[in-house]
């Protein structure tokens, strides 16, 4: 769940869940205890006074200024995060069984990175709940991810390394985490190798860490992203785990015919959610034949406009490649709006060139290409055009992302 308590709680009651799971950055800074309150007070408001497994994030530890780091110190802030919730004031691990399952949640010490004796507290904790039970998944709360998992944990930050290289030796372990806030539209918000993760990635906006960034992005954020705001239901069955996602600004499930189903006990060798396996398996998204690429002037800025591939779920951007006649091709990339609530989602990409891609005079190739999640690319859109002779391109950049 995410920093929308009364929205997501509001979506959730029906299903009267067992237990809420929040993996960190509730609040905005590590000075504010009272946004923390408030969402666990709504949780309970709506959903009853149901156990809450929580962890902190950097959010909650950081962004704190100079005179209050003596203050407001981590010790102080994790007394104070688990006094909302119920657990011991110093307990930084959190450790209960909860309707016959394991649940674990691991808050940093500082907003930096796990440290050595947090992973081997964590490896204790694992080692017992598999002694109580090795069928069983074991639910494991941090707020960075395990590297080289989910999408965006590619980076040994944080100590990502270190929670992968623990979790491997254990095939029971469900991982979930936060951070990144990407989207839950993403097909890569759920990976599976020598165990099982999920990104949770609800928050008030949304992020995608490209390199380099998408054109349409400032820094790692999205047009439109708090769109993307959602939550995620765990059903829980003896040979099966199925997680459902939800889109709080317009109540619907994503994807309702088929929701993330893990078979369990977990075999890393047939892992179904393995990205190696989706990779290949990927279906490359395609430009419907009325794409009907084009240029429009406006305002200083050459636009090339076309239609979206037919099933925009599917496509993760586009590719632009512009070749100039006698030069090297030149690319960008252009994220697309998947996240987006369906409605609301164009049909036609409306596309600003970056100020120093064209010439006035010039002719180029383009090609379009649009591109899965991951990675595969369909066939490109092909075909040419000439910028207008005597149009002046402006070489500024614009002051906002397009939109």
């Amino acid at each position: 769940m995410g920093r929308t308590p009364l929205a997501t709680a509001s979506r959730l009651a029906p299903f009267r869940p067992d237990v809420v799971v929040n993996d960190g950055d509730i609040n905005d800074t590590g000075r504010d205890s009272h946004a923390v309150a408030y969402y666990k007070a709504r949780c309970d408001a709506r959903l009853g006074k149901i156990p809450h497994i929580a962890c902190m994030g950097n959010h909650e530890l950081g962004f704190l200024p100079k005179e209050l780091l003596k203050i407001r110190s981590s010790e102080v802030i994790r007394a104070e995060f688990n006094s909302i919730f119920g657990y011991a004031s110093d307990e930084q691990l959190v450790h209960r069984v909860i309707g016959g399952y394991d649940f674990i949640a691991l808050s940093p010490n500082a907003s930096s990175r796990y440290k050595t004796h947090e992973i081997e507290m964590l490896k204790t904790a694992l080692d017992k709940a598999v002694e109580r039970d090795s069928e069983k998944p074991i639910f494991v709360v941090t707020h960075y991810h395990a590297k080289d998992t989910v999408n965006d944990s590619d980076n040994a930050n944080r100590g990502g390394d270190r929670l992968r290289r623990l979790f491997n030796a254990y095939p029971q372990v469900v991982s979930i985490s936060g951070h990144t806030h990407n989207p839950l539209q993403d097909p890569r918000s759920i990976w599976q190798g020598e165990f099982t993760a999920v990104d949770t990635s609800t928050l008030c906006y949304g992020c995608v860490s490209l390199k380099p960034p998408a054109v349409n992005q400032i820094s790692c954020l999205i047009p439109y992203g708090h769109e993307s705001v959602g939550c995620m239901l765990l059903e829980i069955y003896a040979d099966r785990l199925v997680f459902r996602r939800f889109s709080v600004p317009d109540r619907r499930e994503i994807e309702v015919q088929s929701p993330w189903t893990v078979p369990w006990p977990h075999v890393p060798s047939s892992a179904t959610y393995s990205f190696t396996v989706r990779r290949a398996s990927e279906k490359a998204p395609q430009f419907a034949s009325d794409a009907e690429p084009t240029v429009w002037y406006d305002f200083g800025y050459v636009f090339l406009m076309f239609n979206v591939v037919e099933d925009g779920s599917s496509v993760f951007g586009y590719r632009i490649e512009l070749t100039p006649d006698g030069g090297a091709p030149r690319s960008c990339f252009l994220l697309s709006d998947y996240y987006r609530i369906p409605e609301h989602r164009q049909n036609r990409v409306v596309f600003r060139a970056p100020p120093d891609l064209l010439e006035g005079g010039m002719s180029y190739r383009c090609r379009i290409f649009p591109v899965g999640f991951f990675g595969t690319e369909g066939k490109p859109l092909d075909w040419r055009f000439t910028v207008l002779k005597n149009y002046r391109c402006l070489k500024d950049k614009p002051n906002c992302v397009q939109e």
